[in-house]
């Protein structure tokens, strides 16, 4: 078993040498990711004693370090763990990243997982009876090895990958994709497109770090945006103190260097802009997929797997968590857990 998070260089690749190594070891189960998700399927592999190794292309849990300081999380704390480990948290106080992020390291190093970050994964290739993975060290590329697996499991998430505005001025500078800290908009007036819990974080933030901020929003009232309860109970207080300005029906029209054009149900809306927040979701990378041969639908860009299993139509390569149509973690936390256990069923591990 490889030390924990440690990405170890391969035989003769010692000193960065360049070139293709084969793994000396099988897997049952190579799980791509080392996110929530695919930390939960390695506590379940462990569990089963399948020979298992998480792959990821930066560290654990990576999307959450990308998380703004201090961000709570939209799910109370037992929600969020896995491995049997209680999350520790007083009340019900929701987690904020910097106690996620130390939750998941201490699993990781209490259950010992067997973890390879800073290796990205390249292919993913039908072989014989199982599947060949090929990856890649991050983040310089200096060496390249194989390794055969009976099954993959790719939780590798979509937080690399926000949407666009497809409107003109789209490309300015002043338009963000990915929201950190509210205080340099101090002052400044703001305009946060999205209405999910998300774009609803984000607005709060901004507007208590005294920021001018206004949300614009296609959906036609706050029961259509879905947001989590104790989200919704802050935002109408906020918003009745008027600190956001929300707008519903209402889409981005155009982008300029000092304003921004709506449209509003009572016509074109022109308004004084510094910034624009795009905070309307993430879409999944599926070019692994697709070049292992996994169909992809064209409408939500979802592979196209069987919704009982998990499995897409390669055999052995499954999909968990937000690349599917379970993509949060209340609900990839289970599904990879009885994917894994399925797995070992086949393999008359269980």
């Amino acid at each position: 078993m490889l030390p924990f998070c440690a990405t170890s260089i391969p035989n003769g690749l010692a000193g960065y040498n360049r070139g293709v190594e084969n793994d000396a070891e099988a897997f049952d189960l190579i799980i791509v990711g080392a996110g929530p998700i695919g930390l939960a399927a390695a506590c379940a592999a462990r569990e089963a004693r399948l020979r298992y190794v998480v792959i990821d292309k930066a560290g654990i849990c990576q999307s959450i370090t990308e998380f703004a300081p201090r961000q709570s999380f939209y799910s109370p704390a037992d929600e969020l763990e896995i491995g049997g480990v209680p999350f520790p948290i007083a009340g019900d106080e929701k987690p904020r990243r910097e106690d996620t992020l130390a939750y998941y390291r201490a699993v990781v190093a209490s259950l010992r997982l067997n973890i390879r970050s800073w290796e990205r994964v390249d292919a993913v290739r039908p072989d014989g009876d199982g599947l060949a993975v090929t990856t890649v060290q991050e983040p310089d590329g200096a060496w390249t090895r194989v390794a055969q697996a009976r099954n993959v499991l790719l939780a590798n998430g979509v937080w690399d990958q926000p949407r666009r505005l497809d409107v003109p001025g789209a490309a300015l500078r002043k338009v963000i994709s990915r929201y950190i800290d509210p205080t340099p908009y101090y002052g400044r007036n703001c305009l946060v497109v999205g209405g999910g819990n998300s774009a609803a974080e984000v607005a709060m933030a901004l507007s208590k770090a005294g920021a001018h901020t206004r949300m614009a929003m296609i959906e036609g009232n706050w029961d259509a945006c879905h947001l989590r309860p104790f989200v919704l109970r802050e935002m109408l207080l906020i918003v009745e103190e008027r600190k956001v300005l929300p707008q519903f029906c209402c889409r981005v029209a155009r982008i300029d260097v000092a304003s921004v054009t709506l449209e509003t149900p009572a016509g074109a809306e022109t308004i004084d802009n510094d910034f624009v927040f795009a905070m309307i979701g993430n879409d999944p990378d599926t070019r692994l997929l697709e070049a292992a041969g996994v169909e992809v639908c064209e409408g939500d860009r979802r592979p196209v797997y069987d919704e009982a299993t998990f499995e897409t139509r390669v055999p052995g390569l499954y999909v968990a968590g937000s690349i599917t149509r379970e993509p949060h973690i209340v609900n990839g936390r289970p599904r990879a857990t009885k994917i894994v256990n399925d797995i070992a069923k086949r393999l008359g591990k269980a």
